[in-house]
């Protein structure tokens, strides 16, 4: 940065000088202030634009040590460390060093991680056509589940109420029970008589009860899918 056209003199105008210098002095304040700050800031002599006092970049002062803080009043500092200036986050908790070298003070193993954790949490469901095992590229541990079932959103009550709870079968053979209501058709037969002489003879009777039909059908069970497409489902577990 360029030094100010302006010296600043805090021992004038003395009480004594003439009221005129006064006003050479205020002029001169207001220019050196308008060339101190537009340092950092964009602040035309003019005044009269809308972007004004808005930052155009952020310049520190480097320092050996820039403290530590009361709580609630962190310091963005540039620190000296290993004999270079680096860009430091300070709060009641410790110092975080945000650049290290020149560069974000971050390995790629790290931020990796950082990225994995936020993207995919513990318990999040991979989906995905491929059988590889998403820890071998994302990192973490993951499981596969869901084997042989879909999946379905969680609901406020009734049979999907519970977060990973598990139901309902490949096929399934009907019970009595779960059978519409219906009929079946039979023979029926009629009573005869016979007669010989003065004797009549029966040969058959009429009686009351049950009758059954011919059994029929196989009792196996039925497909019970929903259209589908295969995949592998994997959970993070760690």
């Amino acid at each position: 940065m360029a030094l100010p056209t302006v010296a600043l003199n805090e021992t004038t105008p003395a009480g004594s000088d003439y009221i005129r210098d006064g006003d050479d002095r205020i002029r001169e304040y207001k220019k050196q202030n308008r060339e101190i700050m537009e340092v950092d800031h964009y602040y035309p002599s003019s005044g009269q634009n809308a972007a004004c006092g808005r930052h155009k970049q952020l310049t520190l002062i480097e320092a050996a040590d820039i403290g530590t803080v009361a709580e609630g009043l962190p310091i963005l500092g540039a620190q000296t460390v290993a004999g270079k200036p680096e860009l430091m986050y300070v709060s009641e908790d410790g110092d975080v060093q945000i650049t290290n070298a020149g560069a974000i003070n971050v390995s790629v193993t790290t931020l990796k991680t950082s990225l994995i954790n936020l993207l995919f949490p513990v318990g999040f469901i991979y989906v995905t056509t491929v059988a590889t095992n998403p820890g071998t590229y994302l990192g973490g541990t993951w499981a596969a589940c869901g084997a042989g079932r879909v999946l379905v959103g969680k609901a406020a009550t009734g049979t999907f109420a519970t977060a990973g709870a598990t139901g309902g079968a490949e096929t399934h053979t009907l019970i009595t029970s779960e059978m519409p209501v219906h009929t079946h058709t039979m023979d029926t037969y009629d009573n005869t008589e016979a007669a010989f002489g003065t004797r009549v003879s029966r040969i058959s009777n009429s009686s009351s009860g049950q009758a059954t039909t011919d059994s029929t059908g196989g009792g196996g069970a039925h497909n019970n899918l929903q259209p589908y497409i295969v995949v592998y489902m994997w959970e993070r577990t760690a």
